[in-house]
């Protein structure tokens, strides 16, 4: 669990790099292409994150992993941002609550966020925000993956449009272990930078 004091610097730091020039962020996330490359975040104090992470690694420029520290969050940021790539996430909220008091000055948005939540030891709620091209079959395919939701998504994420248009809800429940050690709540996001104009 994350002390008050740990939060407190987390927030402190993220205003202190969000004062930095934007444009420059801005002007190159314009030069990317539709399909621009992206780095993964996970918290691999969790199976759930590991699980995550094996399964995205290979296909992300880079990957980070996240531990008793959120607030690693705001040293892995800063070149991502710079170079205009997308950040996508297997995370506790508070990870994701520093990314984007982070990335928000630099133009970035969420394309993408998912709660995952267990109501019990057999029980899995998806509380998914998304474009509505794609979240229905996101849906889907996390409900029947069941317990190996996490590696179903990070290789989902790849083919997912990455855009700002994070406007439309599903949620679903599904039967689901919750594995040893798991935190019983974590959140799954992308963030990307304005789209070209």
């Amino acid at each position: 669990m994350v002390s008050r004091r740990e939060f407190l610097r987390g927030g402190s730091l993220a205003g202190l790099t969000s004062l930095m020039p934007a444009a420059n962020a801005a002007a190159r996330a314009r030069a990317m292409p539709a399909n621009r490359p992206y780095e993964a975040v996970c918290d691999t104090r969790y199976p759930e994150g590991d699980a995550f992470l094996a399964a995205i690694a290979g296909q992300a420029y880079r990957s980070h992993g996240v531990g008793n520290d959120p607030g690693v969050v705001l040293g892995i940021l800063p070149e991502a941002l710079t170079a205009g790539r997308a950040v996508v996430g297997l995370t506790t909220h508070t990870a994701l609550v520093i990314a984007q008091q982070v990335a928000g000055p630099q133009g970035y948005a969420l394309a993408y966020r998912g709660e995952h939540t267990h109501l019990g030891d057999e029980q899995l709620r998806h509380r998914l925000l998304g474009n509505a091209a794609w979240l229905a079959d996101l849906a889907t395919l996390l409900k029947t993956s069941a317990d190996s939701w996490p590696s179903a998504l990070g290789n989902a994420i790849p083919r997912l449009t990455m855009d700002q248009e994070c406007a439309d809800r599903h949620e679903l429940s599904c039967r689901a272990a919750r594995p040893q050690g798991s935190p019983g709540q974590l959140v799954s996001w992308i963030l990307v930078p304005a789209p070209r104009s």
